[in-house]
């Protein structure tokens, strides 16, 4: 059984369909009181990753971990620190104390133990922590990932929506990204899955092209059915065009916008090279940005009062659904 922490993110639920539709047997770990559309054919289980014990009971019956959960932006009630950090460190201790050596989560193209920016600098460290666990942990270092609810289509869609002829680019919309699409991802979890190759291993991993956020742009347009004028900001004017984006959907905050200044690519040809297939480019993805697209499911919530609940049916799910450990 492979249980999945993060599983209602944007990459979580891509991956949890992708090892549903593969036949393997999944656990979702449901931070208790969040409303989230409820993953179909999976074992539910309440958890925190800020709670060692609550992750002790999630890795009952379970073999691999695919370690998805951190924050993107802080909170009063949750901070690099204490999910992303403190959570990978109770993710390890848990995993040793339950004899649980497979570990798959990831990192992102930036991360860095040193970075000036306190989201990949927190990155950096939960990958470092990961790399100096002994477990069987592979750490895929990703490009920025879209998908249905990512961070990067859904503010520059959101500012579309707002301003009625013109889109602003910070950094003069020459920064180069290399998109991969989230249902891409999800495969390289997969296949990491069947591959001893990819056993302790930071494993970098991208889209086939390597774009300029005014050509992402240019596509995020064309999806949602629009035309506004690209205005290519300059840096030395991002503090302030961060200021007047902020009251718009999606917004990101200071430090998120002075991350896009820094070039993010690897390895155009990696995830063939090391999956064995090609990456989807970027402007065939794209559906989910189109109006006429289908609203999620509607949210449910897992309260803490329901664990003992849960772990009665991740229990029998398991004892029905596998004659062993996967």
């Amino acid at each position: 059984m492979i249980l999945v922490t993060g599983a209602t993110g944007c990459i979580g639920r891509a991956v949890v369909e992708q090892l549903v539709r593969a036949g393997h047997i999944v656990k979702c770990l449901w931070h208790w009181g969040r409303e989230h559309p409820a993953p179909r054919k999976v074992v539910v289980i309440g958890g925190d990753v800020r709670n060692v014990n609550s992750l002790m009971d999630a890795m009952e019956e379970v073999d691999t971990v695919v370690h998805l959960a951190g924050v993107r932006r802080e909170s009063p009630s949750e901070s690099f620190e204490s999910v992303t950090i403190s959570g990978m460190r109770n993710l390890i201790e848990a995993m040793k104390q339950v004899s649980v050596t497979r570990l798959i989560t990831m990192s992102c193209l930036g991360a860095e133990t040193r970075s000036a920016h306190p989201h990949l600098r927190a990155i950096g460290k939960a990958e470092e922590l990961a790399r100096a666990s002994g477990l069987n942990f592979t750490v895929l270092k990703s490009s920025v990932v879209y998908g249905p609810g990512d961070w990067l289509t859904s503010w520059l869609a959101g500012i579309a929506a707002a301003l009625p002829f013109v889109l602003p680019l910070p950094h003069g919309g020459a920064t180069r990204l290399q998109p991969i699409w989230v249902g891409d991802v999800a495969a390289c979890i997969e296949r990491c899955l069947n591959s001893r190759a990819t056993y302790r291993q930071v494993l970098p991993i991208g889209g086939p092209q390597a774009l300029t956020l005014a050509e992402i742009a240019q596509f995020v347009l064309q999806a949602r059915g629009v035309r506004r004028r690209v205005v290519r900001v300059p840096s030395a004017l991002t503090l302030a065009l961060t200021t007047f984006l902020a009251r718009y959907p999606g917004a990101l905050d200071e430090w998120e916008m002075e991350a896009l200044a820094h070039n993010r690519t690897t390895e155009t040809g990696g995830v063939h090279r090391i999956f064995g297939f090609a990456p989807a480019r970027m402007h065939s993805k794209l559906d989910f940005l189109k109006p006429d697209y289908p609203p999620p499911p509607l949210p449910v919530r897992f309260s803490q009062g329901r664990r003992s609940e849960m772990r009665a049916h991740a229990t029998r799910h398991a004892a029905l659904g596998s004659p062993g450990r996967r």
